[in-house]
């Protein structure tokens, strides 16, 4: 097997009386490893925890303080996230880098007994938390227009047909699904997504 591309994944662990500091070292980090000539720079995404609660916006800040490493995230839990508007966030985070965005999603919700309650409206235990809400996020990446033909909306100085924007078509390319079962690596393949495997993991049928 040869290695042809080489990237580091970091928790972006930050004090809690100061946590500038950490999230700045994080960015210091990503630059760092552009310089050392890393491919990919990771974040993980983590809520309640000392460590980066939003990918998507620290990765358009490191975006900003880096040129050629591809920026990822492993990875996003699914089930607190609006797929629309996390596919919002996205896209502009992936155009404000020169699409250079690597996307890792994950279903289930970590510490849901605390949060579930905050983050949705209704009773979350039933609500579609696992691949359907992935997929949703990932039609919402490819930027298909809403309504019909003739839909269209206006801004001041603008009209035109509604859909996600920004709009970067490559985007849908670089997203990722970490899954813990040949289940989910079959589910990733066949939806077109590439497939994160974590050193830790065991597939299990």
């Amino acid at each position: 097997m040869t290695i042809t591309s080489l990237a580091f994944l970091t928790p972006g662990n930050f004090a809690d009386d100061d946590p500038y500091t950490g999230l700045e070292e994080t960015r210091q980090l990503f630059e760092y490893g552009e310089q050392l000539g890393y491919d990919g720079a990771w974040i993980r995404q983590r809520h309640l925890e000392h460590g980066v609660g939003s990918a998507a916006v620290f990765l358009a800040a490191a975006g900003q303080r880096t040129e050629r490493v591809e920026l990822g995230t492993a990875v996003i839990p699914i089930g607190y996230e609006s797929p629309f508007r996390l596919a919002e966030d996205l896209a502009l985070a992936d155009v404000l880098s020169h699409g250079r965005l690597q996307v890792g999603f994950s279903t289930g919700m970590p510490h849901a007994e605390l949060l579930g309650d905050l983050v949705h409206d209704g009773d979350w235990r039933t609500f579609d938390l696992s691949y359907g809400r992935v997929a949703r996020v990932v039609d919402n990446l490819r930027g298909n227009y809403l309504g019909g033909p003739d839909t269209m909306i206006e801004s001041p100085g603008n009209t035109q047909r509604p859909r996600l924007q920004p709009h970067n078509p490559g985007l849908v390319n670089r997203i990722w699904y970490g899954g813990g079962s040949l289940r989910s690596a079959r589910w990733a393949g066949e939806s077109g997504l590439n497939n994160l495997l974590s050193r830790c993991s065991t597939p299990t049928a």
